[in-house]
């Protein structure tokens, strides 16, 4: 055989792996990469800005379960990506992200995009991280890094790769290449533990399942679904987990926060509560203000052991695949089960939808109002990508998820400008789907040269801008600390955003009221192109979602000071 250099090793061990799309921004150090990815068929995404290459990786994982690959290049390029690897280390999203470096033979010499230790800027924000040596190591270290990206819990994965590395050559037969069909067995419950979680459920009155993104990653939405079917016990969701029971099923109660106000509206509090594959943290109230009752016994199923009991004392916890966990307890039941109906209800109640969805104020087109209007002109398989700080909540609040995957909201570091490049990702795993990305004008200036991206790779992508010309959820929160003045770093231009992604080749649309957004929608849809609806809204409702971020900060701390801190702690609450 003949000699083939780093780069073709490299595609090649991704080909075994399955990967057949990377997104990247060219770099002079990726050349050989690119050009070997090239010649066997895999497709190049380039993007505009390595954040976004990151995170379109990030997208596309999460929609398939499979992990996601960036490629970028050295110095800024490495360092331009660290957002959206610590976005997937905090939500468990598997990712190789890898990145060029100068040549090994100018180790301190600040050669091109040098001067900085890119191992130590990335050890923070992955899940592991390593240097490739030599051109022999690389296919067995590449392997590596898939493997530990995908098991256990999720997360990303960083390469450095020497450009005299990738560009050395080997004797192709001197290379083993890894098994990409490997597969760890996961991790699965004890028969008593079954047992125990059979017995703590049926004796409850008001048990409950929080369910997370360890209920996606291990593709248990049906048997989910079959559990709660046979047990009628309600299951909240978060953004990672959105759909896992469909969204029109009476027992789904939207998220976690549903347990609190069930308490606020009297129904009592939850005594047994399922943590499957969630995490505790922001979206379960944080240390002063949990949902989770402090009488409750708590059952936490997770694949790692390390998250039993943060922040919360645990009755029982399982190392466990949530699949695992689900069909074991299928199986072992074998007795009938209370009727949980009218707590079921008091989670589920539609009224509390529907009051969500905001209303029409003196004809004014607000947030709330454009929110249950996209959501009601969409295809229902419309894969839906949200972004921004209140803008989010006001389409969660009436749009419906029939399935897992079809939603992608903030997680846990709530970057805004995610949206886009997640759609991105989202419409590479989906090509058959829609995808529409409801964002706040604040959030899509941060990646708004995507339009760019969608146009060169034909990505029929529609963004519907809610255009308020403010940073909405920071102005609210500084309204209800201080009033209406002062103002400070909220505001924003009335931009025309439809104008601007028209200049990149986008279909643009301009809506000022509600009549106009329906036929705008459908001749965006209907274009075949990325397209650009520019809503102008005006904020005048504080969404529930920044009064309960504002309220819970207040009571974490009475100072006034110390609520603005804890407001910026939430993971959407920032801008």
């Amino acid at each position: 055989m003949a000699p083939i250099d780093g780069g073709l090793v490299l595609a090649k061990t991704l080909q075994g792996f399955g990967i057949d799309t990377i997104f990247t921004l060219h770099g002079g150090h990726l050349d050989s990469v690119l050009r070997a990815a090239d010649s066997l068929g895999i497709r190049l995404i380039d993007t505009r800005h390595e954040q976004a290459a990151g995170l379109a990786a990030m997208g596309l994982a999460h929609a398939t379960g499979k992990v996601g690959v960036a490629l970028v290049t050295a110095g800024g390029g490495v360092t331009n990506v660290v957002s959206a690897a610590a976005n997937a280390l905090a939500d468990g999203v598997p990712l190789v992200i890898l990145g060029g470096a100068p040549p090994l033979n100018d180790v301190d010499a600040l050669p091109a995009n040098s001067g900085i230790d890119q191992l130590a800027v990335m050890a923070g924000v992955t899940k592991h991280s390593l240097r490739i040596t030599h051109i022999s190591l690389l296919a067995e270290l590449v392997g590596r890094a898939f493997r530990i990206a995908k098991e256990g819990r999720p997360g990303p994965v960083y390469l450095d790769l020497p450009s005299d590395v990738l560009f050395d050559q080997i004797e192709e037969a001197d290379v083993v290449f890894p098994n990409g069909a490997m597969r760890v067995a996961p991790a699965a419950p004890s028969r008593s533990a079954v047992l125990e979680v059979l017995s703590l459920l049926r004796g409850a009155s008001r048990p409950v399942i929080l369910a997370g993104g360890g209920v996606v990653r291990s593709g248990a939405s049906n048997l989910l679904v079959e559990f709660v079917e046979r047990t009628g016990i309600p299951v909240l969701t978060n953004n990672k987990s959105r759909g896992v029971i469909p969204t029109t099923s009476p027992l789904w109660g939207r998220g976690f926060s549903a347990l609190g106000a069930a308490k606020a509206r009297g129904h009592g509090e939850a005594d047994v509560v399922v943590l499957l594959g969630a995490r505790v943290g922001i979206y379960t109230g944080g240390r002063h203000n949990s949902v989770i009752p402090t009488s409750a016994r708590v059952i936490q199923v997770d694949v790692e052991p390390e998250e039993m009991g943060r922040l919360h004392d645990v009755h029982l916890g399982i190392t466990s695949d949530c699949r695992e966990m689900l069909s074991a307890l299928l199986d072992a039941d074998d007795a009938t089960w209370p009727d949980y109906s009218n707590w079921a209800a008091s989670l589920t109640s539609p009224s509390e939808r529907k009051r969500n969805a905001g209303s029409e104020a003196d004809g004014v087109l607000t947030p709330g109002l454009v929110g249950a209007a996209l959501a009601s002109c969409l295809p229902a398989d419309t894969v839906l990508v949200a972004d921004g700080g209140e803008t989010p909540s006001w389409l969660d609040a009436a749009a419906t998820s029939d399935t897992a995957g079809q939603w992608f909201g903030h997680g846990y570091l709530g970057i805004m400008g995610e949206g886009m490049p997640l759609a991105i990702g989202a419409q590479i795993a989906y090509p058959d789907k829609r995808v529409v990305v409801w964002v706040g004008d604040g959030a899509v200036g941060f990646n708004f040269a995507e339009f760019d991206t969608m146009v060169r790779h034909n990505l029929p992508i529609v963004v519907v801008v809610n255009n308020d010309r403010q940073w909405t959820m920071s102005a609210h929160g500084q309204e209800l600390l201080w009033g209406s003045t002062p103002r400070l770093a909220v505001d924003l231009r009335d931009t025309r955003y439809d104008i601007a992604a028209s200049g990149f080749g986008a279909h643009a649309e301009y809506v000022e009221k509600l009549d106009e957004l329906a036929p705008a929608l459908e001749r965006a849809l209907a274009s075949g192109m990325p397209a650009c609806v520019n809503v102008a809204t005006s904020a005048i409702e504080i969404a529930p979602v920044t009064r309960r971020f504002m309220r819970d900060a207040a009571q974490a701390d009475s100072s006034v000071a110390s609520s603005s801190a804890a407001l910026t702690d939430s993971p959407s609450t920032s801008r």
